[in-house]
């Protein structure tokens, strides 16, 4: 899940790093942060998915403790402790609903990172688009605000909804 994150994130600042150069010389290309959102997006939607992957896994590896302690109870000694039994305390744990308290946490996660930089970068990509399209740079400010708030929304809203969903 890494790895996909950390090519979003290069890319991210390649282009950016690409896009100051080139407004020097040419004008600003919205093609760009078009693609490089789109690669965000995906990244989110595929780390989301991934979270229920490593969700799952888990589950199975505590009913593999389980029936090893069953077996021989001596074992369990030697093995690390259920985490099904701290699930219901923990804000992150899978299924367990958003809330408000623990969106700050949640935004600690590699999807919660990748949905921020991608609320930022729509954010952006709309202000462009409003100055271009005549806008007072104020105006244009507070559109890309709106919009990189409403996509925020949508992010945490789409990993909740698949949380819940896809209950491990």
């Amino acid at each position: 899940m890494f790895g996909r994150a950390t090519i979003f994130i290069s890319i991210l600042t390649g282009t950016v790093v690409a896009l100051a150069f080139l407004a020097q010389a040419t004008h600003f290309g919205r093609e760009t942060l078009s693609f490089v959102l789109f690669i965000g997006l995906v990244t989110f939607i595929r780390s989301v998915a991934l979270n229920y992957e490593d969700a799952r896994c888990v589950a199975g590896m505590n009913l593999l403790r389980r029936a090893y302690v069953e077996i021989i109870p001596e074992l369990e000694q030697y093995l690390a402790k259920d985490p099904a039994a701290k699930a219901d305390r923990d804000p992150l744990a899978h299924g367990s609903p958003q809330r408000l308290g623990n969106l700050a946490v949640s935004l600690t996660t590699t999807s919660g990172i990748v949905g921020v930089l991608n609320s930022v970068l729509v954010g952006a990509l709309t202000s462009g688009i409003a100055t271009l399209s005549g806008a007072q740079l104020t105006s244009a400010v507070a559109i890309g605000a709106g919009v990189s708030l409403v996509s925020g929304v949508f992010h945490a809203r789409y990993a909740a909804r698949f949380r819940r969903m896809h209950a491990v």
